[in-house]
């Protein structure tokens, strides 16, 4: 027996939320750069920078198409 829950369906309860945290995350996180970049860009301080800037791509991609 189907639960009936497609990918049709899927798309239309997942995606709205995801762009709209997507949209907001890469709006916002350029915030946090700020601080480490008065710190500094060396040693951990790199780490975290590059992850800030892995996790606004993924977010420019996810919210690309929120309200549109």
């Amino acid at each position: 027996e189907s639960v009936g829950f497609d990918a049709e369906t899927f798309q239309a309860t997942v995606a709205p939320p995801v762009r709209f945290v997507g949209f907001w995350v890469a709006v916002l996180l350029p915030f946090a750069y700020v601080p480490l970049l008065f710190t500094g860009l060396e040693g951990s301080t790199m780490t975290a920078f590059l992850a800030l800037i892995a996790a606004h791509i993924v977010s420019l991609v996810l919210g690309n198409q929120y309200k549109q």
